[in-house]
């Protein structure tokens, strides 16, 4: 079975490179595509699923902006089931300050570098903790479509999303700074996990999607 695999906001395969499944899945990366003028997260999220072979089972893994976008093609395709990883399923899981930010556009005013090169506090807010968590960040935001993250992030400011898909895991990280684990409703807890847990707590996450996923 296929698992489609989709990254953080503007990151690339690199983050899943530690990312493990039981035998039988074969992973498949859906690339960011450079987004259309004005387009919705909607009509994104059938554009990117072109890739997707929807007469065969498959199930898809989002990562952050991934999971969104994941939660997205559940409104018009059937994959046998969905892990979101550092995501949210709804709008209601979003910190306040997202709607916030992006009702006062402040998000516009911000420097396109600040997107695009590491620092002290993209570390932080991240939770990118060793010199290798680091250098793989830097590498990943170097490389980040300028265009695609400034389309994507006054999108999920915005996200107005109510579907819940039925057959879904989620995985958040307790110290997760961008996606507080309050806010999200029945997941399964990474103690001490932060954003950038998909690669630092790799084993804990192998471990709990092969217990999930052999059972597909």
């Amino acid at each position: 079975m296929k698992a489609y695999f989709i990254s953080g906001l503007g990151a690339d395969k690199q983050m899943f490179r530690r990312i493990k499944l039981p035998e039988g899945f074969v992973i498949v990366h859906l690339d960011w595509i450079d987004p259309l003028e004005k387009e919705t997260f909607e009509h994104y999220a059938r554009r990117l699923a072109q890739r997707i072979e929807p007469n065969e089972d498959f199930i898809l893994v989002g990562l952050s902006l991934g999971g969104l976008m994941s939660v997205e093609i559940n409104k018009f395709l059937k994959p046998a089931f969905t892990v979101l990883i550092s995501s949210v399923v709804n709008k209601k899981a979003l910190p306040f300050w997202f709607t916030l930010v992006g009702h006062l556009g402040i998000a516009a005013l911000i420097p396109a570098y600040f997107y695009h090169h590491s620092n002290f506090f993209s570390n932080w807010l991240l939770g990118a903790q060793s010199k290798e968590d680091k250098e793989l960040l830097k590498a990943v935001m170097h490389n980040a479509s300028p265009k695609f993250v400034h389309w994507a992030i006054p999108r999920i400011l915005s996200w107005d999303n109510e579907f819940i898909p039925k057959r879904m895991l989620q995985l958040h990280g307790t110290k997760d700074v961008i996606l507080p684990f309050k806010k999200v409703k029945n997941e399964i807890a990474i103690q001490g996990g932060t954003h950038f847990m998909v690669f630092n707590r790799s084993e804990e996450i192998n471990k709990i999607l092969a217990d999930t996923l052999s059972a597909i």
